[in-house]
């Protein structure tokens, strides 16, 4: 059906204004919409994800303390301890400096 209306449009010619006037509220727009967006904030925000992954990995751990043995632990601290690593690796990269 999908391939069928494309190739009836294009034999017929129908081209739709709708898709290039605005859409939601009605305003027209104030500058282009491809604007560069600075590096900085994507390194930020893979940061955050980093970090934040992290509760994925906590929280199993956390509901695992009901019976603790000796590998539980060594287990959470070798991730925190690879998990400091990686913030000082961001810290002496500059990757935590909010300057845009």
């Amino acid at each position: 059906m999908i391939t069928t209306s494309k190739i009836l449009r294009f034999i017929i010619g129908y081209t739709n204004n709708t898709s290039d006037s605005i859409y939601e509220c009605g305003e027209p727009r104030v500058q282009n919409s491809w604007t560069k967006i600075p590096i900085s904030y994507y390194r930020i925000a893979l940061i955050f994800i980093l970090f934040d992954i992290e509760l994925v990995f906590v929280f199993p751990w956390i509901l695992s303390l009901s019976s603790p043995t000796p590998t539980i632990y060594i287990s959470f601290i070798t991730f925190v301890v690879i998990l400091f690593f990686g913030w000082i690796y961001a810290y002496k990269k500059g990757f935590l400096k909010w300057e845009m």
